[in-house]
């Protein structure tokens, strides 16, 4: 006596070829560079040592120079900002890249003080790139 074994069915249900159409759409998806948050995601990965080299350069001014700055200097300095990582940086990813920012230059200046290379290197950045943007 032969048993037949049942066959599970398809998730793809009895329709002829779905199962390749699916798979044709996996690969075009894939070849299209993946999908728009997939991409994003990417792109906001690859901008965050961006955006953190400029607020550092911020936090350095603060720290090591004792600048305030208003809300229109802040929006000022956002602006250059995003336009060098082509406003690539999602809202939550900003607020905690500037903490770090905060405490990488914090910690920098109490070992090393503000005549450090590498905080004078983001006292330049300041000076060249975002204290031109300030409202005088």
């Amino acid at each position: 006596m032969t048993t037949t074994a049942m066959k599970a069915p398809s998730r793809f249900g009895s329709m002829p070829g779905a199962r390749s159409i699916a798979l044709s759409a996996l690969v075009v998806t894939l070849l299209a560079g993946g999908s728009g948050p997939a991409r994003a995601n990417a792109e906001d990965d690859a901008m965050q040592p961006v955006w953190l080299n400029y607020w550092e350069a911020i936090s350095a001014a603060q720290q090591c120079e004792n600048r305030k700055f208003s809300s229109l200097d802040y929006d000022a300095m956002v602006h250059v900002i995003n336009g060098k990582v082509d406003n690539a940086i999602g809202a939550g990813p900003r607020d905690h890249l500037i903490t770090v920012a905060k405490d990488n230059v914090s910690d920098r200046v109490g070992k090393y003080g503000c005549h450090d290379t590498q905080v004078s290197d983001l006292l330049a950045l300041f000076h060249s790139e975002l204290q031109p943007a300030l409202a005088q």
